[in-house]
């Protein structure tokens, strides 16, 4: 039971669905054609052959022919209960196969028609809105009826919209399209008669979504799928040469990216030349610094007597500082007026006495002989080399 349920849901809204897309398909496929020009559209609605089935009260009238001139083949009294005569089936069936489009008009006795006006909020979803208010508007719940709709004034000034409804019993609409499916005859509108676009097929489509996809032509005798077709391919014409230019644009703009990179690239292995020219030059810098250093290193080894050791030994850029321990801390000035890397010596700090070693402790200033330290480095440089 709750299957059965539930597929009767999906084949609701499958009809809904396919009913919203049959007024889409209205709609856009009109406002296509509006561009045509009027002596084209009226070529284009003249071409292709319709099966009319006017229906009034009990009376069936059959009529074929083109969307100018219908001529009626046959007319015969039928009932809902009944059978229908022969020479009224015999020419729906043999003629149903050959029409372009068939078309089920319903007498008015059997349509309730009404204007009803809504908010012009309402536009974009009035098919949801006149099946919730089925009942206000008419004397039946949406659920009785078929039901369909178009817009005929917007009022703009008031934000209104006056909506032409067309409502019918589904038991009337689903006894006559049985009957019409068991001889092979599928509708493809089923309207009110006397409207003037019975023949057109612009009118209000009372067919359930369920049936209105059971008739599919296919574009070569469907005249409006080839007037799309013929709107879309020249879109295509014009939207081609577009795309083209397009993807030239973005092949050179591909090519321009290419140096674009390289250069970079390039610009990045700059940068990194530079950052190793620069460690290199402060190597060589120390590098060059470290005769001259060892050079004093060496000087005041062979200036301080065996009395004096250091136990610091500071150079920071052409200042040295020195401290340690003497027998006779007050001689090292006069020691140091004989050296040729130092100058200016004088006491950090005055000589104090450790008891321990009975020695004088001492910190001495200095400044080196930048000039003399600097011409003196070479030689000194190629000595060590030398040295074994």
């Amino acid at each position: 039971m709750n299957n059965r349920l539930q597929l009767e849901r999906l084949g609701e809204l499958a009809g809904t669905l396919g009913g919203l897309a049959e007024r889409f398909w209205q709609w856009w496929s009109a406002e296509l054609i509006g561009l045509i020009p009027p002596r084209w559209r009226q070529r284009f609605y003249q071409r292709g052959t319709l099966l009319c089935i006017a229906m009034d009260d009990e009376q069936c009238r059959i009529g074929y022919g083109n969307f100018n001139q219908i001529e009626t083949v046959a007319s015969a009294q039928v009932n809902d209960g009944g059978e229908w005569p022969s020479f009224v089936t015999e020419p729906l069936m043999a003629r149903a196969p050959k029409a372009d489009k068939v078309v089920l008009l319903l007498p008015p006795a059997k349509v309730l028609r009404k204007v009803v006006s809504l908010p012009s909020a309402t536009e974009a979803g009035l098919d949801n809105v006149l099946r919730f208010e089925m009942d206000r508007h008419t004397p039946f719940s949406s659920e009785q009826v078929y039901f369909g709709y178009r817009v005929i004034e917007r009022d703009r000034a008031h934000q209104r919209l006056q909506v032409e409804l067309l409502v019918v019993l589904r038991d009337y609409l689903d006894g006559l399209l049985r009957r019409l499916d068991e001889l092979g005859v599928h509708p493809a509108l089923a309207s009110l008669a006397g409207g003037e676009d019975d023949w057109s097929g612009n009118g209000i489509n009372l067919l359930p979504g369920s049936h209105k996809r059971e008739r599919r032509r296919g574009w070569r005798t469907d005249r409006r799928l080839q007037g799309v077709a013929v709107v879309v391919m020249l879109g295509l014409l014009v939207a081609f040469p577009l795309l083209e230019q397009q993807r030239e644009i973005g092949r050179l703009t591909e090519e321009l990216e290419k140096p674009k990179a390289a250069a970079e690239r390039a610009a990045r292995v700059r940068d990194e030349l530079k950052t190793l020219e620069a460690g290199s030059g402060y190597l060589r810098e120390q590098q060059a610094r470290a005769p001259a250093i060892l050079l004093t290193l060496d000087e005041l080894t062979n200036l301080l007597p065996d009395t004096t050791w250091l136990s610091r030994f500071e150079l920071s850029g052409n200042r040295v500082r020195m401290e340690g321990e003497s027998a006779e801390a007050s001689a090292l000035i006069a020691l140091f007026e004989r050296s040729q890397t130092l100058q200016n010596v004088s006491f950090a700090s005055p000589i104090t006495s450790n008891p321990r070693t009975q020695k004088d402790r001492f910190s001495l200033m200095a400044e080196r002989k930048v000039a003399t330290a600097d011409a003196q480095e070479s030689p000194q440089v190629e000595a060590t080399e030398e040295t074994p």
